[in-house]
């Protein structure tokens, strides 16, 4: 475990991608955590960054639009696809949901490890889109998020990105 350390300890430049975006067409709040990325995305839906939310991804997909719901983002604002089991099929999924209302600008909402190789798969799935990112942490910052429970999520991450480097050409 020692010998992972720096992978730990080093993962906020390696796996974190900030690009902040004042506006955009939607929200984007990828599956897999119910809790943070709900918070998030109902923060940048009541500050007016976007007047429509986007849940994708199954499992939590039904729970996330009530919370979202819960947290007052109005029933007809919110969209959503329950059938992507990958951030792969997140991005193809959700082109195919909202390419008809042409979004020319889009903010994920996921969590810290997860934003770069979500943000890079989004960018090749649908590049005619900008994209922006909101990372969600579960403490206040990342100092405060990176438990040793968090760990494997890191070096998951990192087998994943590479797997996606190679399946899906997303990083050059």
């Amino acid at each position: 475990m020692l010998a992972l350390a720096p992978l730990i300890r080093y993962s906020k430049s390696w796996l974190v991608a900030e690009t902040p975006q004042p506006r955009a067409d939607w929200i984007v709040v990828l599956g897999g955590e119910s809790g943070e990325r709900v918070i998030g995305a109902a923060e940048l839906y009541h500050q007016g960054r976007a007047p429509f939310v986007f849940v994708s991804g199954e499992g939590d997909c039904l729970l996330i639009v009530r919370r979202l719901q819960m947290a007052g983002v109005p029933r007809g604002k919110i969209g959503y696809e329950c059938l992507s089991k990958s951030t792969w099929q997140n991005a193809v999924l959700t082109r195919q949901a909202l390419a008809s209302r042409q979004p020319r600008g889009i903010t994920l909402v996921t969590s810290w490890f997860h934003s770069r190789r979500a943000l890079e798969t989004f960018r090749q799935a649908w590049p005619e889109v900008e994209w922006g990112m909101h990372i969600v942490y579960p403490g206040n910052d990342l100092y405060h998020s990176l438990a040793w429970y968090e760990a494997g999520a890191v070096l998951t991450e990192y087998l994943k990105i590479l797997v996606y480097s190679v399946r899906y050409w997303t990083f050059r």
